[in-house]
């Protein structure tokens, strides 16, 4: 089975073991079950899974370069650029390297044990090749998951990863054009699809002047 989103659109569907799939915008995902185990590929975007009981089953995601196994749980994956970010909401899964990666599978050594990281309710995980074993942060999963609500939510993020987070949805681009706001610090939250509510809140920024044209919005310190 296979499952995608375009850009700015979400999915939900139900899994043959009656786990529950949420697509976020960009994401595809290809889904096959055995007698052993439930699989799932993240070829990129996020997703947020449900995982139905099944002990004798494990569900396995394969992401980036995580691989995550769960039994009864539920937790979200983003696959970006240099990493991949696991969040579990509810129960506990474990985290290694995935063994699909080409860098990971040349690496593999018989005597040397794989890495494991079990992650619980309310933590965060970042897999990289580069820094693994990583370490659980505690966290708010309401903020990771605030996308299955068509939200983005931030506590003194710089402004130019707010607005990457936006563009993941929205239809025109949003562009920080000068340097010193990229890092200027907003909290908020924000309607993934109400463009006109965060060009407003833009526009409320002090010495903040925003242009918007058909292809893209800029964002100017006046």
């Amino acid at each position: 089975m296979h499952f995608e989103t375009r850009h700015g659109e979400q999915l939900r569907r139900q899994l043959p073991d009656g786990s529950v799939l949420e697509l976020n915008t960009d994401t595809a995902v290809t889904v096959s079950y055995s007698d052993a185990e439930r699989r799932v590929v993240i070829e990129h975007g996020q997703a947020d899974f449900e995982v139905a009981h099944q002990p004798q089953r494990p569900f396995r995601v394969f992401a980036g370069s995580a691989q995550i196994v769960a039994v009864g749980t539920r937790f979200d994956v983003y696959v970006q650029h240099d990493s991949t970010v696991v969040t579990v909401i509810q129960g506990k899964v474990a985290v290694g390297l995935s063994p699909l990666r080409p860098t990971v599978a040349a690496e593999a050594r018989p005597d040397r044990p794989a890495s494991i990281v079990e992650v619980s309710a309310n933590q965060q995980l970042r897999v990289s090749e580069d820094a693994w074993p990583a370490v659980p942060v505690t966290v708010d999963p309401q903020h990771t998951t605030a996308w299955l609500r068509r939200q983005i939510v931030f506590e003194h993020e710089p402004l130019e990863r707010v607005a990457a987070e936006f563009n993941r949805y929205a239809p025109t681009p949003i562009e920080i054009v000068t340097p010193a706001l990229r890092n200027h610090q907003v909290s908020g939250v924000f309607a993934t699809d109400d463009p006109e509510s965060f060009i407003a809140f833009l526009r409320s920024l002090e010495g903040v002047r925003v242009e918007v044209t058909a292809a893209q919005i800029r964002v100017f310190r006046r």
